[in-house]
This record gives C-alpha cells, sequence and structure tokens, in this order.
C-alpha cells in the first residue's frame, strides 16, 4: 500500500471509531433517561400533586405529561459562582423530572430524585 492510501484507512478507522463512541454514548443516555422516567414519574405525579394542593393552586385538569429528566433545579437561585452555598448541589447536581399538564405545559413540577421534593411553577420559565 501506498503512503496516501494509508491516510485514508488510518482516517476512516479513526472516524468509525469515533463514530462508535458516540453511538454507544447516545444509546447509554437514552437508556437512561427512559429507566428514571419509569423508576419516578408515578411517585413524582403523586408529590407533584400534593405540592399543587399543598400551594392551594387550582388542581390541573390534565394529567401530569411529557416527562423530561433535567439536571440542576432551576427554581433554586444560587449562582454558579457560589460554590459555598447550601443550595448549590440541588441547583447544579441532582437530577429533576419535570412533568407538565395544561395546554401548553403551564404547570410545571420539578421533581428532585435525590431529595424527593417537588417544586411548582406556573408558565414556561
Amino acid at each position: 500500500m501506498s503512503r496516501p492510501s494509508l491516510r485514508i484507512v488510518v482516517i476512516l478507522v479513526a472516524g468509525i471509531a469515533g463514530l462508535k463512541v458516540w453511538a454507544q454514548d447516545r444509546y447509554y443516555r437514552t437508556i437512561m433517561h427512559e429507566a428514571l422516567i419509569s423508576a419516578y414519574q408515578e411517585r413524582a405525579a403523586a408529590t407533584c400533586q400534593k405540592e399543587v394542593s399543598r400551594t392551594q393552586r387550582t388542581k390541573p385538569a390534565n394529567p401530569w405529561s411529557a416527562p423530561e429528566i433535567v439536571i440542576g433545579g432551576h427554581h433554586v437561585k444560587v449562582g454558579l459562582w457560589d460554590i459555598d452555598n447550601p443550595l448549590w448541589d440541588v441547583r447544579f447536581r441532582h437530577p429533576n423530572l419535570v412533568l407538565k399538564t395544561g395546554n401548553a405545559g403551564t404547570v410545571r413540577c420539578s421533581y428532585d430524585l435525590t431529595a424527593g421534593i417537588a417544586a411548582i411553577a406556573d408558565g414556561n420559565p
């Protein structure tokens, strides 16, 4: 094999290896996303319903839906630079299951999977 064709083969193999790593990462993230949702969705919906009734808001007409996993509780106001704040982990590290209800997700409930608490927000942030 001549030298230019060997370079093409090396570049092709490196591209295939990169594609393999990317595909495995996407597959792992998808599986973990679905596993977390299936494991915590019922508990999160019950906790969100209790939080809605505790804050004396009107009960959502539609059931909780559109679950998604996000990292960090966006309802906690902590600066990125404020690492000594006891709520820093809650804001930037804890996984949250976000449930929405209403026509366009007008009521959002963020359930902290680590702490087991919920926060309700009206409207989209």
